[in-house]
Order: C-alpha cells, then sequence, then structure tokens
C-alpha cells in the first residue's frame, strides 16, 4: 500500500483489481452506451449551426422538386433516377421527410444526420460487445454463457471501440455533409444488418435455418442499407470473413456439409447485392460519372488503388491534413511517385496481414474486411474528381474500431488478479487521452463543414493544386459579395486547368458583376468554344451582346442555340422574348417567336405561368390577339397558383394591351 500513496495512477488501479474479469454492474451496461451517444452528438455540435455548403446540396435539395412530395409518382421518381450518379431512394426519402419538417433551414437536416450517426455508434458498440464475448469462447462452446460480455473490461473495450469510431476525425466529411446523408444512413441499416446476423450465429449448431428471426432482421437490415447507398454490396463478403473469425463457424475441422450451409446463407445477401451494385454503375454510367480508360488507363487506376489502400489505415491512426476534395492527379505523379511510395505500403499490410494469422487472426480479419469493403471505391471503376476520399472510410474501416477495442481489453486484462495495476491505470489513462484527442480533432474537422468558405478555404490550403478547390472557394468569395478575390481564384483555377469551363463561366459572370462587359464577353465566348452545349452560357452570352448593342449576334447565338438544344426551355423563350419585343422592327419576327415559344413548351410538366407570357407575347406580335389574350388568362391562373404576385401583374397589363390589340414592345 505504501507505494500507492501520491500516485493516483495506483489508486485508480487499486480502485479497480479483481473486478477485471468480473460481470460488470448493471449501471455501467446502460451508463457507457448512454455516455457513448451524448459524446457522438457533443462532438458534432458544430455541425447543427452548418449551412448547406453548395457541394452537391443545392443540386439535391434547391434544383430538385421532385422529392418534395410524398406520393406515387414521387416514390417512382426516388426508386428509378439516377440524379448525380447515386441510386439511393430511401435516402431522398429521408430528404423528403426533412424537407415537410425544416424547409430550407439547415439545422433539421444536420440534426437528422448526427441522429442516425449517433444510432449507428450504439449499433457499433453492440456489435464490438458480442465479437468480444465470441473471440473469447471456445469454437464450440456457448459464446452468451461465458460471461465475458458482461465484464467490466469487455463493456468499457466496446465503448471505446464504437468512440474510435464514432467521432474519429474521418468521419466529419459523412456526418457534416448533408449530401452524404446516404453514408449515415446506409451505415445505420448496414451495422444493424451484421448485429442482428452476429445474434444469428451466437449458438450452435454451426448453421442454422435461415428461417430464423435473426437471419431474416440481418438480410431485411441489408437490403434497407441498399435502399440508402450501395456501399455495403460487400456485406456478405464480411459475414464471410466474420465466420472465420471470431465466429469461427468455417474452422478446417468442420464438416463439408456444415460448411455449405455457412456458404448457401449467403447466397441470398449476394444475389441482392449483385442486382443493386449494377443498379448503381448504370446509375453512374447514365450520368457520365464514370471515367473512360482513355483518360484514365489501367496502370494509372492500379497506382490509385494501391494509393487508397494504404491511405485509409494510415489516416485512421494518424488523421492530419483532411480535406473536403483530394483531386486525382496527373497520371505521371500517380505512376511515377505515387505508386512506388504506396506499392510497398501496400505489400507491407497483405504480408503482414497473412503472417499474423495463426497468432492474431483479429489483425487478418480486420485487414480482409476492410480490403473487401474498400475494393469498390479504389478506383478501378474510377468516379468523380477524387482520387481518395474521408467518407469512402465510414464503413470500411469498422475493423479498425474493433482492433482499437479489442486491444484495449487485452492490455487491460493482462495482469493477473492480486497484482499490480500498473497496466489498469495506464490503459485506462490512455483510452481517456485518446478520445479526448479523437474528439477535439473531429469538432475542429466538423467545423471546416461550417460554411462553402470555411470548407473551401481547407480545401485550397490542403489541396493547393487543386483547380476544384480553386473554383469552390472562388464562388463562395463571389456569394458573399467578395468578387475581387474571387476572380483571383478563378483566374488560379484556370492557370491549373484551363480548359474548366465551369471557372471560366464563373469568372465570366463576375467579370460581368464587376461592370467589365467586354473581359465577360470574351471569357463567356471562350467557355462557349470549350463547351458549345452548356445551357447557361448562351442565355448570358445574349444578354451580354444585348448590352453591348449586338442584338443581330444575340438573336443568332440563340437561334443556333435553340437548334442544338432544343429542350433548353430558358433559352429559347429568351429567343422568343427577343423576337416578339425586340423595338428593332428588323429583328422582330412574329412567326419565328411563336414557333420557339411553342418548342419551350414541348415537354414542360407542369406548364407555368412564365412560358404562357412569352407565347402569349408571341401570339400577339403574329397578329393572333384573341389567342393571346386566352393564353394569357391561362398564364394568370398558373401564376396565381404558384403565388407569384409579379407575375400576375405583368400578365394582366400585358392581356389589357391584347385585347386593346395592341402587341408589347420592350423600349
Amino acid at each position: 500500500m505504501g507505494n500507492s500513496v501520491g500516485n493516483p495512477g495506483f489508486l485508480v488501479g487499486d480502485r479497480l483489481q479483481g473486478i477485471v474479469g468480473r460481470p460488470c454492474p448493471g449501471y455501467l451496461r446502460t451508463l457507457v452506451p448512454f455516455s457513448l451517444v451524448l459524446l457522438t452528438v457533443l462532438c458534432f455540435l458544430p455541425a447543427l449551426d452548418a449551412s448547406f455548403v453548395g457541394w452537391d446540396d443545392d443540386d439535391l435539395l434547391f434544383n430538385t422538386e421532385s422529392y418534395r412530395t410524398l406520393s406515387w409518382a414521387s416514390l417512382r421518381w426516388m426508386f428509378s433516377t439516377s440524379f448525380t450518379g447515386h441510386w439511393q431512394p430511401l435516402t431522398w426519402l429521408s430528404f423528403t421527410l426533412d424537407w415537410h419538417l425544416w424547409g430550407r433551414e439547415s439545422f433539421g437536416y444536420h440534426l437528422t444526420s448526427v441522429t442516425w450517426h449517433s444510432g449507428t455508434a450504439l449499433g457499433v458498440y453492440f456489435i464490438a460487445r458480442r465479437m468480444l464475448r465470441t473471440s473469447a469462447a471456445s469454437p464450440c462452446e456457448n459464446a452468451s454463457a461465458t460471461g465475458i460480455a458482461d465484464s467490466t473490461s469487455a463493456v468499457a473495450a466496446a465503448g471505446l471501440a464504437a468512440a474510435f469510431f464514432a467521432i474519429h476525425p474521418l468521419r466529419a466529411e459523412s456526418v457534416a455533409w448533408i449530401a452524404e446523408r446516404r453514408d449515415v444512413l446506409s451505415g445505420f441499416f448496414f451495422v444493424f444488418s451484421i448485429l442482428f446476423y452476429l445474434r444469428y450465429t451466437e449458438r450452435c449448431p454451426v448453421a442454422v435455418s435461415p428461417r430464423n428471426p435473426g437471419y431474416l432482421a440481418s438480410f431485411s437490415c441489408f437490403g434497407i442499407s441498399l435502399l440508402a447507398k450501395a456501399n455495403a454490396t460487400m456485406l456478405p463478403l464480411v459475414l464471410l470473413i466474420l465466420d472465420f473469425y471470431p465466429l469461427r463457424r468455417l474452422n478446417k475441422g468442420d464438416g463439408f456439409s456444415q460448411r455449405k450451409l455457412v456458404f448457401l446463407e449467403k447466397v441470398p445477401f449476394l444475389v441482392l447485392a449483385v442486382v443493386v451494385g449494377l443498379r448503381a454503375v448504370k446509375a453512374q454510367s447514365d450520368q457520365g460519372a464514370l471515367s473512360p480508360l482513355s483518360e484514365h488507363d489501367f496502370v494509372g487506376r492500379f497506382a490509385q488503388a494501391t494509393y487508397g489502400f494504404v491511405f485509409y489505415p494510415l489516416k485512421t491512426f494518424l488523421p492530419t491534413d483532411l480535406s473536403p476534395l483530394y483531386q486525382l492527379p496527373a497520371r505521371s505523379v500517380l505512376v511515377e511517385e505515387m505508386l512506388s511510395r504506396s506499392g510497398w505500403l501496400a505489400l507491407g499490410l497483405v504480408g503482414a496481414a497473412t503472417l499474423v494469422w495463426n497468432r492474431r487472426p483479429a489483425i487478418t480479419a480486420a485487414l480482409a474486411s476492410y480490403a473487401v469493403m474498400i475494393a469498390p471505391v479504389l478506383g478501378f471503376a474510377q468516379s468523380g474528381p477524387q482520387w481518395v476520399a474521408d467518407r469512402y472510410s465510414y464503413l470500411s474501416c469498422l475493423g479498425f474500431a474493433a482492433l482499437v477495442g479489442a486491444g484495449f481489453r487485452r492490455w487491460f486484462e493482462s495482469q493477473k488478479e492480486g497484482s499490480l495495476s500498473n497496466r489498469h491505470s495506464a490503459a485506462i489513462l490512455a483510452a481517456i487521452f485518446m478520445v479526448a484527442i479523437l474528439f477535439h480533432g473531429t469538432r475542429k474537422q466538423t467545423d471546416i463543414w461550417r460554411s462553402a468558405l470555411t470548407l473551401w478555404s481547407r480545401g485550397v490550403a490542403v489541396s493547393q493544386d487543386s483547380f476544384i478547390a480553386h473554383v469552390n472557394l472562388a464562388d463562395a468569395l463571389a456569394t458573399l459579395g467578395d468578387h475581387r478575390s474571387a476572380i483571383l481564384h478563378y483566374r488560379r483555377a484556370l492557370e491549373l486547368c484551363p480548359r474548366d469551363v465551369i471557372a471560366s463561366h464563373h469568372l465570366a459572370e463576375t467579370l460581368a458583376t464587376l461592370g467589365d462587359v467586354d473581359g465577360a464577353t470574351a471569357m463567356l465566348e471562350w467557355t462557349m468554344r470549350l463547351s458549345p452545349l452548356r445551357s447557361p452560357i448562351a442565355e448570358r452570352l445574349a444578354e451580354l451582346l444585348l448590352i453591348q448593342g449586338k442584338a443581330g449576334e444575340a438573336v443568332a447565338l440563340l437561334r443556333d442555340h435553340a437548334r442544338r438544344q432544343p429542350y433548353d426551355a430558358r433559352a429559347i423563350r429568351r429567343l422568343a422574348d427577343l423576337l416578339s419585343t425586340h423595338p428593332d422592327a428588323s429583328l422582330r419576327n412574329g412567326d419565328e417567336a411563336l414557333h420557339w415559344a411553342r418548342q419551350a413548351r414541348i415537354g414542360l410538366s407542369p406548364l407555368n405561368g412564365v412560358t404562357s407570357l412569352t407565347l402569349a407575347t408571341a401570339l400577339a406580335e403574329s397578329g393572333r390577339f384573341a389567342e393571346a389574350v386566352v393564353e394569357a388568362e391561362q398564364g394568370i391562373e398558373l401564376a396565381r397558383a404558384e403565388n407569384d404576385s409579379g407575375l400576375v401583374e405583368e400578365l394582366e397589363r400585358r392581356a389589357a394591351m391584347f385585347r386593346r390589340e395592341q402587341p408589347f414592345r420592350r423600349d
């Protein structure tokens, strides 16, 4: 006892001495998961104050209306659309609920994501407890009878594993980015699918009937997870890895019939995974997101895959210099620099996993589950501008969290009862220190997602050669009115990628805002050469030509664009409006204006007041005043339904002119 005087570490250990292997008190079994959820919510509190960052958020929530109502038509759309390159009907459904609860308030969307993530953390905790129990039991022993899962050290280890997953800086992107709702939603059902599977396999015999409620619940959760995001498609292989260890259902001593049943019970999972996986690939293909081999060859993809394979374990245990975008570098950088660096590390990981199989099967199982989960996003089917992404670690690195928990339990229980308690104290202090470091790092990383400005300031700081990061930062600056700083980043983006259409287009808009009409016109003309079919450019360039008094060139530009893009309703309406309302009689052409005004309505459902305004004005210019009045009155009803009082007033004014058989002219 004298050795413990003045030494808090010894006192902590002495108090814990003797309870290492004893059943955990009931209040601790409740306190640990409750504390885990509370810790997770507190860690992600900065996300609740975050805004929409404009990085896919706008496209998903504000530029799309099909998800906002809950009807058979909207459900069909959710289950059929490939919008943004993802098949995610359940995620769309969650956005529908958010829209009705919160509208355009970002707080509610973030609250939903944090809630789902907290639930996932809870699922990871219960998985860790069951896996600790199963790994401690002998292959033929009833694991639930060992009592190890209820020991204080095992409960604490499970809580630590779940905390390592839940409050890790790599989670910030998935939780704090609203567009990545699919990660937390899919992840919740993914971990509960594993949890139900562990319940299903907990008792002997080795293979239980698929009619078992645990099996059915696991399969159901798997299917629901796939409806949120297709990243769960590798779960059947993860379950097989768990069958090897810690479940030990595929031991060499098991009979062939038993092992066959273990494989057969995965067939329904595998069939569902293949179906959804093919649908996910189709969604990527439909949106043109998949990079062809002509742009990103196999050698480059292999280099990218080896780098990605070592990136996530390294960032898991050393989460520094995280970025919202790791832009795919040039092939020369991939093959000549990155492959040589990452290749040996990748071989080392595989070699280590093989060598420790007999002595440390948990390490091998964790690395194997990581390998199969990360494989689809390593770049062999490259999609998007990134070569790695923090969000890809959300489910793939679950095994590493389990290893942390198992390591803590092993360290804590390595002292025999009655011996000195240094290790107990050191284990507890190390766990507290690790949680504190992760909590602080994740709070900081989450705070980066507070706004588009903070996000892309960080993106440019970490990835200075990413033209996409520069464009996004410039967009954020322009939105805040700092146009001159925005121009600097647009120009830097064009230095890095001279043919980037978005940078040149947005630079032109910013120049126009500052009154540099000539510079904006030249930049838009360059952008038109880069991307002749980009819809907003033609309309904007026509407006600038009109400002410069080049109405004929504006009409010719819009006419050519309308022929190449016959369903660009906005640009075609602008053409029809020019042909029917321009003060220069030599430019007006009522019949052609009527043709284009009708063209603008093709495929438009539902009709709206703006198209009625354009069509009514074109009818009046062509001398068909009675029809113009009817169309204007229809437009008034549509505008009233849209609650657009300004449009209603304009339609009423023009309808009065048409009744007097007077066409409308602009000044």
